[in-house]
């Protein structure tokens, strides 16, 4: 049995760059309403320190780490469900 022929290899590049690109752009999107990581930045003092002693990039994992929204985004939430129930009011009272 023959095998019906494949796309060409321009096309998969293609369709695979796109995906990537809206795969990037849609964890982008959702991922700015999380605090994954909290940057503190570090005194002057405190980076003239790390470097003499040859201490580079330091993650820790600590305990206050959560999946939490951000302030903006539980804002930005509650103004869509207050929306929302507003305009399931109005449906309600226009319908009788």
């Amino acid at each position: 049995m023959k095998l019906p022929p494949s796309s060409p290899m321009s096309h998969k590049v293609v369709v695979g760059t796109l995906a990537t690109v809206v795969g990037a752009y849609a964890f982008w999107q959702v991922g700015r309403d999380f605090q994954f990581v909290k940057f503190e930045p570090r005194s002057p003092e405190e980076i003239e320190k790390r470097r003499k002693e040859g201490v580079g990039l330091e993650i820790r994992s600590l305990e206050t780490r959560s999946l939490e929204y951000t302030p903006e985004a539980k804002a930005r939430m509650r103004a869509k469900f207050e929306e929302a129930k507003r305009q399931q009011k109005d449906e309600k009272e226009s319908g009788k």
